[in-house]
């Protein structure tokens, strides 16, 4: 397997695993977090954050799997990454070019004091869930359903696609979120996981992607799903 497609995926969500597997990705898996909610205990945006091209933060005990397994990163573990909210957004926060978007109050340190080290910006939102609530096309586009972030990054040039809250699969009491439904796989694919055509935005999600040339892959034969996203390594 292309050492270049490796993904760092939920073990639980088999679906979304072989779905990645049949295009060609290795998936390396981390087990549930035993501290955290079932509904997020597997997610990798809250479970996992790349630092740098050689650097991942992972919840510890997913630290010590995935150390077992990737051999070319420098992989640290974070403790007490646990439900409830906000001792879950540890890792939750989102890169954009040389910008990190994150509720800087309950952003682990590593991640700040690695900003501050390297000259990133730091952008605050109040949205703690702020990897969730972003699906990511490239340095300079996302899409989301928070109007919070959406207000805050067209002020920092971002193009910004609203589209409506809801409609995203995450357990029988709550919906998820189209950033924890999706994760770039190539510069030019981005992945979602379910129907992507049942959302009402279908089409102005379609004609953004267009504009940068990105071509979505997904099932229809599943409900648009919020897995946690996942990294590309």
């Amino acid at each position: 397997m292309n050492n270049n497609k490796r993904l760092i995926i939920g073990r639980k969500y088999t679906d979304e695993i072989k779905e990645l597997e049949a295009l060609g990705y290795n998936c390396i898996t981390i087990n549930p977090c035993l501290t955290l909610d079932g509904e997020i205990n597997s997610h990798t945006d809250i479970l996992s954050f790349k630092l740098s091209d050689n650097v991942l933060l992972s919840e510890s005990s997913a630290a010590g799997e995935l150390s077992k397994k990737i051999s070319d990163y420098n992989i640290i573990g974070i403790d007490n990454i646990s439900s409830p909210y906000p001792d879950d957004i540890k890792l939750n926060a989102a890169y954009l070019g040389n910008k990190i978007i994150c509720n800087s109050k309950y952003t682990s340190t590593q991640i700040i004091d690695f900003c501050n080290s390297n000259g990133i910006e730091i952008i605050n939102t109040n949205q703690g869930y702020t990897k969730c609530n972003l699906c990511i096309l490239n340095n300079n586009a996302v899409i989301t359903e928070d109007d919070g972030l959406s207000s805050l990054l067209k002020n920092y040039q971002i193009d910004v696609l609203k589209i409506k809250p809801g409609y995203v699969q995450l357990s029988q009491k709550h919906y998820g979120f189209i950033g924890g439904a999706s994760g770039k796989i190539a510069d030019d694919i981005l992945y979602f996981s379910g129907n992507l055509s049942e959302h009402p935005d279908y089409e102005k999600i379609i004609e953004f992607l267009n504009k940068y040339n990105i071509k979505p892959v997904f099932n229809k034969n599943r409900k648009l799903s919020d897995f946690g996203g996942l990294i590309s390594l």
